[in-house]
């Protein structure tokens, strides 16, 4: 069987329903629609050509042509836009209409216009890339376990930590602004606990599984946030600790969690929130079928939090999540009127925030099948580390 990328087919399509003489794309850099069109990561221009059903290849000369199952890969050091009109020249379409992703750079789409093509833009590379396949499922589903265990590592150390007085000496740590800078603190192996300690102990796990953290795992403390511009927040009892990670797998495919824990809860704001973001990640079981509504999931998804006595405007995440893949953000969003299909994969997220208590958040990723939406990675939700 020939080899063809993923995405051929529904360029072929709409290259067919179009009357089109080809689909060019052009990737800078790590760019995920590359690597979802040829299986493999570029670092590089990517000039992606497709025609008559055979994928075409230019690369620059600063790299090693890849060696992958392509009509051709060529070096070429023209710009993108001119290799791109080149191939199609010399594949005999010299005129007509070419489709683009909505995203293809300006210079790129002037020189395909000035060798004397219509440029048209298309939506069928990103179609495609909603509907995961069962080893892009796979693959995410990898991510998501590493991402369970990531943050099952910050649960372990929160629920190993004790709780003991702040030191009186100017340690330079960064108070939440009401001057309660000498409230106890958490620590943990021998020194406190900072939301920077425990993010690099999360991110240690997630190397260990094999994925790489990409930049996403962030540490949030109470309402003085992650500390921000390098400066480490001090972990406290009693305040609500957000841990998320976003990890990125070994072939570039996503996970996504976030949970909320608390030590030594009063059982006042934190526990109210927890219970109106874990009553919402519930109603994403029950509105995320094949067929669904994806704009309904995401007003479900606000609608169910705001219930248990939050402002849709002020405390209540607008953003509650939509497709993942090779991004942290793909089609579906959960807004406006698309119709889920068996094949989505979907960040889910329930959250709120009060500028007093801090956030409670949980993110979780789910898998829209034909016998119903699957939560991947299994992570307990509850507030207590200790029970994770």
């Amino acid at each position: 069987m020939r080899w063809s990328p993923r995405g051929g087919d529904a360029i072929d399509a709409a290259v067919s329903e179009r009357d089109a003489v080809g689909f060019v794309a052009v990737s800078r850099g790590a760019d995920p629609t590359s690597r979802y069109l040829t299986g493999r990561a570029f670092d590089c221009d990517l000039v992606f050509v497709r025609v008559g059903g055979e994928t075409h290849l230019r690369v620059p000369s600063t790299v090693e042509p890849p060696s992958l199952p392509v009509a051709s890969v060529r070096v070429d050091d023209r710009p993108p836009g001119k290799a791109a009109a080149a191939v199609l020249a010399e594949l005999g379409a010299s005129e007509g209409t070419v489709l683009a992703p909505r995203t293809v750079p300006h210079d790129a789409a002037l020189h395909l216009e000035a060798a004397g093509y219509d440029l048209a833009s298309t939506p069928a590379v990103e179609a495609s890339r909603a509907v995961k396949d069962d080893a892009e499922r796979d693959a995410i589903e990898a991510a998501q376990r590493a991402a369970t265990r990531g943050v099952g590592r910050a649960a372990a150390i929160l629920s190993a930590a004790t709780v003991e007085e702040a030191d009186d000496g100017d340690d330079g740590r960064k108070g939440n602004g009401n001057g309660d800078d000498e409230r106890p603190v958490l620590h943990w192996d021998g020194a406190p606990l900072s939301t920077e300690r425990l993010r690099r102990q999360v991110n240690a796990t997630l190397a260990a599984e094999g994925v790489d953290a990409a930049g996403a795992t962030t540490v949030r403390a109470g309402p003085r946030g992650d500390g921000g511009e390098g400066e480490p927040v001090e972990l406290r009892p009693g305040e609500p600790i957000v841990v998320s990670v976003g990890p990125r797998g070994p072939t570039g495919y996503r996970g996504a969690l976030a949970r909320t824990f608390v030590v030594d809860p009063d059982g006042g704001w934190e526990r109210r929130a927890h219970v109106a973001c874990d009553a919402a990640r519930k109603v994403s079981l029950a509105e995320a079928d094949p067929g669904d509504d994806a704009g309904f999931l995401g007003s479900e998804l606000r609608a169910e939090t705001a219930a248990f006595g939050f402002s849709m405007a002020d405390e209540v995440t607008r953003d509650v999540g939509g497709g993942i893949g090779l991004a942290a953000r793909e089609d579906p969003p959960l807004d406006g009127d698309r119709e889920l299909v068996a094949g989505n994969v979907l960040r889910v997220r329930a959250a709120v925030t009060h500028a007093d208590h801090g956030r409670v958040e949980l993110t979780d990723v789910l898998v829209v099948g034909d016998d119903g939406p699957r939560l991947l990675g299994g992570a307990p939700t509850g507030l207590d580390p200790s029970r994770w």
